[in-house]
């Protein structure tokens, strides 16, 4: 019977005679009938395929519902209810009590077999009282297998709600700072501008050139060739495209390094849990991430399902910044080591596209480049790591000689895991539009708690702001261990940069200027020239 509750999880199946019922209501009525305790089947557990412990705090999320929901509205979050939230894991203090009492009660019935056990031995040697204790003695085996059963039907119960508690409080957001706008996008701070804008056209009145066609008289980019390979939005970069990828993804990496960042290149695929744990949590079918298909055991060329519901799936990641969190997952790492600074090298990969002028050409695209800086910082320092991750961008993009402002991102902006987030933004004057090329964000304990990542303080630290309204579990305050903060922050988003290099830069006669901390790279090439070959560049400059 025990196996018959245990298949009702996903379903209402018809038990016993009885209408429709939910597992709940099939826990608690089979817990309390005599029948279903004496069955010799063990209860078995929700399936949980997941390999990280995440430490959601919930009972902050209740004693602190009213402001956390007021932060969701702000957050533009508006189809999750707290209260919901608060009362699951009340269910759950409840049912976990209640198996702690019975656990109680299942070990004193040991204790007191054990006793029993010894009192029947000791009477077989003097041969007295033994009928009486062996009738107490089957009495207590009876009521001890009642008890296992019920202990067994109630860790059901608790598993069962502390998955359905994790699965509704996961979609919680971060706390946000106290200093973010409240709103939309438009409620974006300009905190700087670095460098002018250029006019709209060249000194003679004629209008500058969009990127599409500096890149088609440069013979730089390849959308319909690659449109019968992969589909739209998918390219080909050739000739200078191709070498400018090279020497800006170069370029950023050796200035992180300098900056006392580690190299790294990460996996493109990580499995789903990667991409939840770091906050990434559509409530419908997700339209912005490729899941990859299993092969079939019997004929590879058979995709099976794909589900994101599925922790174990595997997806092509949209950013270094998951693989990177999700490689310390389940770690307690010693405060020395704070902050750890990696700059990873990889491929991004967006499945959603928008239609329309403004994202024609490489501006929105489903496979790219990116250059990701990321680290994992004590709580008191992740601020300090978080300025300094914006300063390498600043300072990446003004040598580059490209006009961008510094945005402090409003709330709707801030996705579920960020604290605070900046946004670097580039004037591309051939689309005569401001553009996103970089963003860095603190995402505090976000995701940190829902990987498992601890630190030993070196003494007791304060917690910059609010902890994560979705983290900390009831002791971790005592703890002698802390949850590290996460930071992250953009060095390169290659089709951005290169957009914002090819409009800046370019010249009336159809060629293109090459910033000076780009020329080493191409071998001291300064202008890229149209109709001549990387390999006739390269000659002419040394001639």
């Amino acid at each position: 019977m025990l196996k018959v509750i245990a298949r009702c999880f996903c379903s209402r199946l018809p038990i016993r005679g009885r209408s429709a019922e939910t597992i709940d209501e099939a826990v608690a009525r089979f817990s309390t009938t005599t029948h279903a305790r004496k069955q010799k089947d063990t209860a078995v557990p929700v399936a949980n395929a997941r390999q990280y412990n995440p430490q959601l705090n919930y009972r902050y999320i209740r004693d602190n519902a009213s402001s956390i929901q007021k932060n969701c509205v702000n957050r533009n979050v508006t189809d999750l209810d707290v209260s919901q939230v608060a009362a699951r894991y009340d269910q759950f203090v409840a049912a976990d009590f209640e198996l702690g009492e019975l656990r109680r009660k299942r070990n004193a019935v040991a204790a007191e077999m054990s006793k029993l056990v010894a009192n029947i031995k000791q009477c077989g040697k003097n041969n007295s009282g033994g009928d009486k204790l062996l009738t107490q003695k089957k009495e207590l085996a009876e009521k001890g297998r009642d008890l296992k059963e019920q202990v067994a039907l109630q860790e059901l119960l608790v598993e069962k709600i502390q998955i359905k508690l994790y699965e509704e409080a996961r979609h919680i957001p971060n706390d946000t700072h106290p200093n973010s706008p409240v709103g939309d996008e438009s409620k974006a701070t300009v905190l700087s501008t670095t460098n002018k804008p250029r006019p709209a056209t060249f000194p003679s009145g004629q209008p500058l050139r969009n990127h599409m066609d500096i890149a088609m008289l440069h013979d730089m980019v390849d959308f319909e060739r690659a449109g019968k390979v992969t589909g739209s939005s998918f390219y080909y970069l050739r000739n200078m495209g191709a070498m400018l990828e090279m020497a800006l993804t170069r370029y950023a990496m050796d200035r992180c390094i300098e900056e006392g960042f580690t190299p790294v290149i990460t996996p493109d695929l990580i499995r789903h849990e990667v991409l939840e744990a770091c906050g990434f949590n559509p409530r419908s079918e997700d339209p912005q991430t490729y899941y990859i298909a299993p092969n079939s055991p019997t004929n590879p060329l058979l995709a099976g399902p794909v589900t994101s519901r599925d922790p174990m799936q595997l997806c092509l990641t949209a950013t270094a910044e998951f693989p990177l969190a999700a490689a310390h997952a389940n770690e307690t790492l010693p405060n020395a080591v704070l902050p750890l600074k990696d700059v990873a090298s990889s491929h991004a990969f967006r499945a959603e596209g928008l239609a329309g002028a403004i994202n024609r050409g490489l501006y929105r695209v489903h496979q790219f480049t990116k250059i990701e800086m990321f680290a994992l910082a004590s709580q008191d320092t992740s601020d300090a790591i978080l300025n300094q991750m914006v300063e390498i961008q600043k300072r990446l993009y003004g040598n580059l000689g490209i006009c961008f402002r510094e945005l402090d991102m409003p709330t709707h902006d801030l996705g579920a895991p960020a604290y605070k987030k900046i946004d670097l933004e580039a004037w591309m004057p051939g689309r005569q539009a401001w553009g996103e090329i970089s963003s860095a964000s603190n995402c505090t304990d976000f995701q940190s708690r829902r990987l498992n990542i601890r630190y030993f303080p070196s003494a007791p630290s304060q917690q910059q702001g609010q902890s994560s309204s979705s983290s900390a579990t009831p002791s971790s305050q005592t703890s002698s261990t802390e949850f590290v903060h996460t930071i992250n922050g953009t060095a390169c988003a290659v089709p951005r940069l290169i957009i914002a290099l090819l409009e800046t830069h370019q010249l009336e006669n159809g060629d293109v200027a090459v910033p000076a901390p780009l020329q080493p790279y191409l071998w001291g090439v300064d202008i890229i020239r149209a109709g001549m070959s990387v390999r006739d560049m390269i000659k002419h400059k040394a001639s």
